[in-house]
């Protein structure tokens, strides 16, 4: 059985050499553009991933499915990262026009617009930065601490879905990592006209259609993307502490943080101060991939060394790692202080998580100290390594050459199973403690709403919006459409 394995495995490695020695960048099918009339990075959205499927997925051969659904993962991110004019479409002809421009995904939706809040700080400050055309930035996890009356009915049952656990990333200059999310005009369109923006709507709709809400599709037909949720990670970029801001997409914004999460109990208001964009998750639904969603991820390769090798590059300036530190326990989140309720509060000034700094074990003073000391737990795909070196040189000159897909996750379908492929896929920005055994499809495959004291659930697409958004009352108003 060992012999047969073995002949698998290299037989499959030489399927993926001979895959890549005759498609190389220039050759491969719309491998820069969903389009055959151009060779470069475009802002098309790719409607579905170019692969066939005619052979099945085997996990010893794919390398030669894998390799499709990263070229799909860098379409999609080039496209959503494209500048945008005030109605959210593209414009120019290259990635590098109009700099200052936010990018089309920047023009979606924040949850807390489509289902509402009942906070009338926070809705103040979203409309108020929209005019501005500063980024808004409230999050210091993938999922909101307190949102009014925005809250679940199985809130308790999502431990786990904020970043780390609930414990924030901290970075070098001992600032907590902020988020965001959005949903795009399909999605959003589907959540209201769906009346989705409560746990009653979500119920309604979803015991007509076997106890789930189905979101939408893409189809090429009908010329739809189909749903596309993102989250990405940020942190603040200080020049005068070492950061270079040309290796970043910046964005000048403006960060609220409620009352019960800073160290005076004020809200605190920080503005025009400068973020970099360190990560990036993104989810599509497809014709082809429908079941269980193409799950995307990209990093800033200055994030956090792959490697023990990259780690010691002493003229690296990385995000989260202390390369002075090598007896640090990597991926060990902060602990919280006496008193404050296991919370962990900012600053009212800078440096904001001052009071989280990480220390070399015996460290007398926090002079020297630092913030989370991430490292990567699981090597990005060797094959998606060569997709990324393909792009990277084709970006080469601009800051989008300074991200990297960590990996494409996806499974074929449940009538069709298939390992997932990766098995484990983890963001060191976004999934920073659970790297371990990080699965965006194993931890969204169980998004649902709970109703009637447990008995009845309502699945949520492997969406953990709805759970986390929906209202339970109607206090609150959605956005208009």
């Amino acid at each position: 059985m060992k012999k047969f394995l073995v002949v698998v495995v290299i037989f499959g490695m030489l399927l993926a050499c001979k895959y890549f020695q005759g498609h190389n960048a220039s050759s491969l099918p719309n491998a820069f553009c969903d389009s055959t009339a151009a060779d470069n990075p475009c802002a098309i959205i790719p409607y579905d991933v170019n692969e066939s499927f005619g052979l099945g997925y085997d996990s010893f051969l794919d390398s030669l499915h894998q390799t499709p659904f990263d070229i799909f993962s860098w379409q999609t991110f080039i496209a959503l990262n494209w500048p945008a004019n005030a109605a959210g479409q593209p414009i120019g002809t290259s990635i590098t026009d109009s700099v200052n421009a936010p990018r089309v995904w920047e023009h979606y939706q924040d949850p807390a617009e489509v289902f509402g809040t009942s906070m009338p700080l926070l809705n103040l400050r979203l409309g108020e930065t929209k005019k501005s055309g500063q980024k808004f930035l409230y999050l210091d996890s993938k999922a909101p601490h307190s949102l009014g009356a925005i809250k679940s009915v199985n809130s308790n049952d999502l431990n786990g879905f904020q970043e780390a656990d609930g414990h924030p990333l901290i970075d070098r200059n001992l600032n907590f990592a902020l988020y965001e999310i959005k949903m795009n005009p399909v999605e959003t369109k589907f959540t209201l006209d769906n009346q989705l923006t409560t746990t009653q709507g979500i119920y309604n709709a979803g015991i007509k259609t076997n106890n789930s809400i189905d979101l939408p599709q893409s189809n090429e037909k009908a010329k739809n993307v189909g749903m596309i949720e993102i989250k990405a990670s940020w942190r603040i970029l200080l020049p005068a502490a070492g950061d270079d801001t040309s290796r970043y997409y910046c964005r000048k914004a403006t960060i609220f943080i409620d009352s019960l999460h800073t160290r005076n109990h004020k809200p605190l208001l920080i503005t025009n101060v400068t973020v970099g964009m360190v990560g990036m998750h993104i989810v599509r639904k497809t014709a082809k991939v429908h079941v269980n969603q193409i799950w995307t991820t990209f990093e800033h390769i200055d994030n956090t060394p792959d490697n023990t090798q990259e780690a010691q590059m002493k003229d690296r300036q990385w995000s989260f790692y202390n390369p002075d530190c090598l007896n640090c326990t990597p991926n060990a989140p902060a602990d919280t202080i006496k008193g404050d309720n296991q919370q962990y509060l900012w600053e009212p000034n800078m440096p904001y998580a001052r009071d989280y700094a990480t220390g070399s074990p015996g460290q007398q003073s926090k002079r020297d100290s630092f913030g989370t000391q991430a490292m990567r737990v699981y090597p990005v795909y060797r094959y998606t390594e060569l997709v990324n070196q393909q792009w990277q040189a084709k970006l080469k000159g601009t800051v989008w050459a300074n991200y990297k897909l960590i990996g494409t996750q996806w499974e074929q379908s449940e009538i069709h199973p298939g390992p997932t492929a990766p098995n484990f896929l983890g963001n060191t920005t976004l999934e920073t403690f659970m790297q371990a055994d990080a699965s965006c499809i194993s931890c969204h495959r169980d998004a649902s709403i709970l109703y009637n004291n447990k008995k009845d659930t309502i699945k949520t697409d492997f969406s953990f919006i709805f759970p986390i958004y929906a209202r339970v009352n109607t206090n609150a108003r959605p956005a208009k459409k």
